[in-house]
């Protein structure tokens, strides 16, 4: 199976009209002062539960961003649906600038692609700021199982013996990545979804289902504590934080190479001024004491992109799912 973000899907000139397109919803709006935001409690809508890997990073943007705007920032959760049912809050946000979106891979790239029912539209109804950080996904078994790698792993489902996966919704990557494994392995694995990450992560530690693609940020606290073990990791390199796990390529199970990213967006036609207020002191945020140590321990890569660089990312890597989605039988209910 080809690297699942071939940058060459899309021509360079057809990405830059598009990006050109969702970036005028920027200037849609009459300018704000900029000087002047705030004027009110900023709210950014994490559409996933408490714990997950996005709202673990929102906690940290909007802990600086607090200090950084010198007005509270909190995050509002807003779990379900894999994800849609708040970021579809989001879309409907007056756009003046309180209201923040943390989205990522699932929300904005896989759900929309996947789904013909999605309320909102990543390119038309949001604003990009940045994307915050990427990571390779882990491939996590609980610390109780008998798999000690991805052959052990394999063995146990090719003998059907009831193996079963974990994810954070029909639709969401953590879905799509655990249809591309059987896929690529030719092995049956029952998928279980859950309400949101962290719950997800509750019933790996408890052995109630066989394994589960995580992020790094959810998982890596409890394999250090000897609660979860990490098989293997997505993408093309290892993860620097546990240098010892291999690449699922490196395991015989080529192809799978599906990365965590999430961002900040804002609703469509938010003032340009604001926007760029709010990128100027999120990248501030991420370039932090603070956050680049979590980064590291984490083994997430800070982006600290453009506003473009967050549009075109969306747009080439759901043509990259359209294209995969071709080629593997993955089913979720409308």
């Amino acid at each position: 199976m080809d690297s699942l973000f071939d940058y060459h899907v899309v021509s360079a000139r057809r990405v830059a009209a598009l990006v050109t397109v969702m970036m005028l919803n920027i200037g849609l709006t009459e300018l704000a002062c900029a000087g002047e935001y705030p004027v009110k409690t900023v709210t950014i809508i994490v559409p996933f539960s408490a714990g997950g890997g996005s709202d673990i990073q929102a906690r940290l943007v909007a802990k600086g961003l607090a200090l950084r705007l010198g007005k509270p920032v909190v995050i509002d959760n807003r779990p379900g649906a894999g994800g849609r049912i708040g970021t579809a809050l989001a879309a409907r946000a007056k756009p003046d600038g309180p209201t923040l979106l943390l989205g990522n891979t699932s929300t904005l790239v896989v759900e929309p692609v996947l789904r013909t029912n999605v309320s909102y539209d990543p390119q038309r109804d949001f604003v990009p700021i940045t994307v915050i950080s990427e990571t390779p996904y882990l491939l996590a078994v609980s610390s109780s199982s008998p798999a000690r790698n991805i052959a052990d792993l394999l063995a146990q489902a090719r003998v059907g013996r009831g193996m079963s996966y974990a994810s954070w919704g029909p639709g969401s990557s953590g879905h799509l990545l655990g249809e591309m494994f059987k896929a690529t392995a030719r092995a049956e694995i029952l998928h279980v979804p859950y309400n949101g990450e962290a719950a997800a992560m509750i019933d790996l530690m408890g052995g109630h289902v066989s394994m589960m693609f995580a992020t790094p940020p959810a998982a890596m606290s409890h394999i250090r504590a000897g609660k979860v073990r990490a098989l293997a990791v997505t993408g093309s390199n290892r993860l620097a934080a546990l240098a010892n796990v291999p690449t699922l390529a490196e395991s015989g199970v080529p192809g799978v190479n599906l990365k965590a990213w999430y961002g900040i967006l804002a609703p469509a036609k938010t003032p340009p001024d604001v926007v760029g207020r709010l990128h100027k002191e999120i990248t501030g945020v991420l370039k932090s004491h603070e956050f680049t140590n979590w980064a590291e321990g984490q083994g997430a890569v800070i982006v600290a992109s453009s506003p473009q660089d967050l549009a075109r990312r969306i747009l080439l890597e759901s043509a990259s799912i359209a294209k995969l989605l071709n080629t593997i039988n993955i089913k979720v209910d409308e």
